[in-house]
Parts: structure tokens; sequence; C-alpha cells
């Protein structure tokens, strides 16, 4: 990969194999910019408005995307790691009639308070996550991997979690009865959580 001292606001509407590295770009707006295989690395992309961009491939490593809107822009096989994503409204993204698995992969980050509402997540990853408020209802979370998740506040209704493996994830409220778990693993104690929608009493002997 190059790294050039470039910024994605620039006079460029293709970007291929390019390192953004430290930039600091709060509340500007990217419009209609493409970028294949480039890696965004510490940058500071708060409230930025992306506008109808592409990033096939990319990475967003150590990054706060925090606020950002993501108007009809596409991220397939986009990974996010050790970053902030904080109060994003991804049902806002393009996505194609065609279901992408995977196309979303989130490491180690903050997605609190941001919105997957009907998505299809399918093989999607979200791992190592705080997603304090999040919204997954009618989203499809099959074959997810949802491992050692807070989920905290998160909503879940007609989501689809069909093999998903919620190994040590935590503080989820999952209504069996309002929800597609067939296959799906969790671990104990957070699995005695489920227990609680179906009006079971549990007593310690």
């Amino acid at each position: 990969m190059n790294k050039r001292i470039v910024s994605p606001d620039g006079p460029e509407k293709e970007y291929e194999d390019v390192v953004f590295d430290g930039l600091a770009l709060k509340g500007i707006t990217i419009s209609s910019k493409q970028f294949y295989d480039c890696v965004f690395k510490n940058c500071d992309l708060t409230g930025v408005e992306f506008i109808s961009c592409k990033f096939p491939d990319c990475k967003f490593i150590s990054c706060n995307l925090s606020l950002i809107k993501v108007t009809g822009s596409a991220f397939p096989n986009v990974e996010f790691k050790d970053s902030k994503l904080v109060g994003v409204n991804w049902t806002d993204a393009y996505w194609p009639c065609m279901k992408i698995s995977g196309s979303l992969r989130f490491v180690n980050c903050v997605i609190s308070d941001s919105n997957f509402l009907g998505l299809s997540l399918r093989d999607g990853c979200f791992t190592k996550c705080l997603a304090k408020g999040a919204d997954f209802r009618s989203s499809d979370l099959s074959r997810a991997n949802l491992t050692h998740t807070d989920f905290t506040d998160s909503l879940f209704g007609g989501t689809n979690l069909t093999d998903a493996d919620l190994s040590q994830a935590k503080n989820y409220a999952i209504r069996i009865s309002d929800n597609q778990v067939k296959g799906a693993r969790f671990s104990m104690p957070e699995a005695m959580a489920l227990l609680y929608y179906l009006g079971i009493k549990i007593e310690s002997q």
C-alpha cells in the first residue's frame, strides 16, 4: 500500500491502496468518492458526511467515526477495528438487493446507539464490542460472530440469530419467542437471561 500525504476531500475521485494516517476531518462532507483497498488509521472523522461514496475492502483502524452520516454509501467487505462509531445510522447506507454476507466487521469497537434496523448482516462480525443501546430489530444476524460483546440496552425483536455465536456476550435481552435463535450459541451464566422471558423460576438449592 502507498502511504501518501493525501486527504480524501481532495480533487481525486478514486483512491486505491492508499493509507490515510492521522487525518483530522471533523464535520466535513465527502461526496461521490471511491476508495478501493484503502486503510484509514488514527483518523478523526467525527461527524463526517459520506454521500454516495464506496469503500470496498477498506479498513478503519483506531479511528473516531462517531456520528458519521453514510447516506447512499456502500461498505462491502469493510472492517472496523479498535474504533469508535457511536450514533451511526447504518440504514442510510446503500445496501444492494443482492445480500452480501459478512459485509461489515467490527472488532473491539464502540458501536453504541447505532441503528442496524432491518439490515442483512448475515455472517457479520461484532466481536469484543460495546453495543450499548444499538438497534438490531428485524435484522439478519444469522451466523454472525457476536462473541465477547456487551449488548446493554440493545434492541432485539424479529431478529434472525440462527446459528449466531454469542459466546461470552453479555447483558443482552433476547425474547426467544420474538426472535429466531435456532442453533445460536450462548455461554453461561449470561444465557440464564433467556429464561427470564419464559416466566421460568429457578431456585437455588
